[in-house]
């Protein structure tokens, strides 16, 4: 019979509940075989200021589900448990699950846990699993305080879908950019129900041999559901995000949500929905009433990510019209800055859009400066970025709403410093392909 935990985390203001599975649980002191962690990766469920929670896969019987943490990397390296003889260490428990799948048949098992109530800015050593059976030690570094407008950096991908070599590599060239969090806009696998595709995933390893697992595990991940992700249980147990359920919402509240950082306010929703109902009510009922909380005095920048674009020119796909048709409207009247999309396996970023044009359900080309960024936050700019490995769509400047196109691998640095924002989006080579510098 499927099982389900819900709990809250010590020292957590926020609830954590799990998808029905063949096994939830609290972690106990049970190990197999083998059970060194595996497949480590760091994203946010609470407050990026205060909070991490870590994802990792062990072996079938092991139960071990705790992290050691600490400032101090050479204790924590050295700790078999908290005490420690120069003082305790950060120790928090969490939960274990087991899910089965067809592709490869059999059991999986991972572990999942949410530390909370640390300092903010704050650099933190850390490792999973259990006494004895510890993974190498990682390091997160928690977000400044919320409305801070000192400077911060984040990444930007998405599809990799059927290549994770390229991912790696992709992963590879984002660490030496050095950013405090990622951003994927979905389609990580080609099935998201295939054990297989997400282990190949988390293994992939890079050109030049480093494991993608080096970056997971280190720069805070925040992912969009895709359309070959499509919510899947394995998904959804892989993965922590912040689960404050809305009316209408699926995936045990993780399909939509959002967190602030520093000076920004970030969104990220599903547009892969199960019924259009939910793209033409709940959801944008949803994302109405959570811009309607952001003080722009306080937080200027508003970015959304999604994977399916309301405005490309890619040969596959290209716009999204029920998506442009729920979402836009929306985009308009809290003057969104920035929307993040991939689906489309190329690099496009749209002129400044606000509104659509009369008698049209197209959107009309704002008031822009040389460089194509807003001029008077006149409208929002689009962003496609889907080229973390998926095989490449053919690309245009040729739609009017389209500014910069080119079909290729590319991932992208925003820069964020008070009210500057710097965008650079990179071939694999390391080469620029495209940049722009919108103050405001």
């Amino acid at each position: 019979m499927p099982r389900q935990l819900t709990y809250t985390p010590r020292g957590c203001g926020y609830t954590v509940a799990t998808p029905e599975v063949l096994e939830a649980e609290p972690g106990t002191s049970a190990r197999g075989a083998q059970p060194a962690p595996t497949q480590v990766h760091v994203s946010w469920a609470g407050s990026p200021t205060t909070t991490f929670a870590v994802n990792w896969m062990s072996d079938a019987d092991t139960k071990l589900s705790q992290v050691l943490y600490g400032t101090d990397q050479a204790l924590v390296s050295a700790a078999d448990g908290p005490a420690t003889e120069a003082g305790p260490l950060g120790h928090q428990d969490g939960h274990t699950l087991v899910y089965s799948s067809l592709f490869p048949a059999g059991e999986t098992r991972l572990h999942e846990v949410h530390v909370c109530g640390l300092m903010a800015d704050t650099r933190y050593f850390y490792k999973v699993g259990g006494p004895g059976a510890w993974s190498k030690v990682f390091d997160v570094t928690t977000a400044p305080m919320a409305g801070t407008a000192g400077p911060f950096k984040f990444a930007v991908s998405g599809d990799s879908r059927d290549n994770p070599t390229i991912f790696a590599d992709v992963q590879q060239r984002i660490a030496a950019a050095g950013p405090d969090f990622q951003l994927f806009s979905g389609d990580a696998v080609l099935l998201g129900a295939s054990e297989g595709d997400w282990r190949k995933w988390f293994d992939a390893t890079s050109t030049s041999g480093m494991a993608a697992e080096e970056v997971l595990a280190r720069v805070p991940f925040l992912f969009a559901d895709g359309n070959h992700e499509s919510l899947s249980q394995i998904f959804l147990s892989r993965f922590a995000f912040p689960q404050e359920l809305s009316d209408g919402e699926s995936g045990e509240g993780e399909e939509w949500y959002s967190f602030d950082y520093g000076n920004a306010h970030f969104v990220v929703l599903n547009d892969s929905v199960s019924s259009s109902t939910v793209l033409t009510g709940s959801e944008p009922t949803w994302l109405r009433a959570d811009l309607g909380k952001v003080d722009r005095q306080k937080t200027p920048w508003i970015f959304v990510m999604h994977h399916q674009g309301a405005y490309s020119c890619a040969s596959n796909h290209g716009s999204n019209l029920a998506v442009r048709a729920a979402l836009q409207p929306i985009y308009d009247e809290f003057k969104v800055d920035v929307v993040w999309n991939g689906h489309d396996h190329d690099y496009e970023r749209s002129h400044p859009i606000r509104g659509f044009q009369v008698g049209s359900t197209e959107g009309a080309l704002a008031t822009e400066g040389a460089d194509g960024v807003p001029v008077a936050e006149s409208g929002t700019i689009y962003i496609v970025s889907g080229g973390a490995g998926a095989s490449l769509y053919g690309s245009s400047t040729a739609c009017f709403h389209t500014l910069k196109a080119e079909s290729v691998n590319n991932y992208l640095i925003a820069e964020v410093d008070g009210r500057m924002l710097r965008v650079t989006a990179y071939r694999l080579d390391g080469s620029v392909l495209d940049q722009f510098t919108y103050s405001k």
